[in-house]
């Protein structure tokens, strides 16, 4: 009997079938990378309406919503304690909040300090989910000192305006407590917002930093620059102005690395954000002069997040919407600022 021989795969069948296999991989991964995205900026929309709702939920307790910045007993401001804070009780973190009002003595101490017994650095090194975006990376902290917290990604808005501390130029839902005098309050309520709390930008998006100042980071970053004077009006200022800023800060690598990392912090681009520039402005995110560690002066500091074509947002009435990158100027900035009384529709 005629026994038949096996026959293999041919060189050109084996390619054709790699190439086959190479297209497939390259058509599913797209489409798994957009599935991961989508799931991760559901994630991170879940957190900016818990945050919301926490911010209403506060309000119908206290009648106001919270400050952005707190100066605590000992009269600062950069060293006082973010909004974020107060509304720990309302994403399910009053243990975390009765703790910090004892170590600080009722938040007296400056957040960068130890506190009773060092205690106050461990808390702040607490990772709260509800303020961390899953699209964004982490950031890496030290192993002590004011760089030891465990990232923000939300940032209240304190409206069209470059002022961080001058509360009676900031036009958002949020002001800074900015007075040594406490009857002089931060604080506002719902009525304060005129235009409307559907049509008021309550909370969105900012990225955090690599906590290495020896380099800028590569891509979308909201590493401040150190820019120069703002040339033009410090509230609703114009498209050249813009450019003009950002154009100067953009000349510039000197910067802060540290955005993003401290939810105990009433700093920008660690829980507060503007609505000067759009959301991720082209230009680098920039203050006006030189700090310290953290971005505690005016400055440009506009939301930005790693989800495709724009930011997140969490509107006054607590819905969240996303907003594209591409949106109006003018639109943007009326958006930011709660009695502007200009009416806009977002797309």
């Amino acid at each position: 009997m005629k026994r038949l021989g096996q026959r293999g795969f041919t060189l050109v069948e084996l390619l054709v079938v790699i190439a086959i296999i190479g297209v497939l991989v390259g058509l599913l991964l797209p489409a798994v990378q957009a599935a991961r995205e989508a799931a991760r900026r559901m994630s991170c929309g879940n957190n900016l309406k818990q945050l919301g709702l926490a911010m209403h939920n506060y309000h119908d307790t206290f009648n106001t919503l919270p400050a952005f910045a707190y100066r605590n007993g000992q009269n600062d401001y950069w060293r006082g304690y973010s909004g974020f804070t107060q509304i720990l009780p309302y994403i399910e973190q009053q243990p975390l909040h009765d703790q910090l009002r004892t170590v600080t003595r009722d938040f007296w101490h400056h957040w960068d300090t130890g506190g009773e017994g060092g205690q106050l650095e461990v808390l702040r090194r607490t990772a709260i989910p509800a303020f961390l975006c899953p699209s964004d990376i982490r950031f890496q902290p030290a192993a002590s000192g004011r760089d030891s917290g465990r990232g923000c990604n939300y940032g209240m808005s304190s409206g069209t305006t470059i002022a961080w501390a001058n509360m009676t130029e900031q036009n958002g839902m949020f002001r800074g407590n900015t007075s040594g005098n406490p009857t002089i309050r931060g604080e506002l309520r719902f009525a304060d917002v005129i235009d409307g709390l559907s049509n008021t930008l309550m909370l969105s998006e900012h990225l955090v930093g690599d906590n290495n100042n020896s380099r800028l980071m590569n891509g979308k970053s909201s590493e401040p620059r150190i820019g120069t004077a703002f040339p033009g009006d410090r509230q609703f200022p114009s498209q050249i102005d813009l450019d003009t800023f950002g154009a100067a800060c953009e000349a510039t690598t000197t910067h802060n690395s540290t955005n993003g990392q401290h939810w105990i912090a009433p700093i920008p681009t660690q829980t507060m954000l503007n609505t000067v520039a759009p959301p991720n402005w082209r230009f680098p995110t920039c203050q006006t002069s030189g700090s310290g560690f953290a971005s505690d002066r005016d400055g440009v500091y506009p939301a930005r997040s790693r989800h495709p074509g724009g930011v997140q947002c969490t509107v006054g009435d607590a819905s969240v919407r996303f907003v594209s990158e591409t949106v109006d100027l003018n639109t943007w900035h009326a958006f930011g600022g709660r009695d502007d009384g200009i009416s806009f529709e977002l797309p």
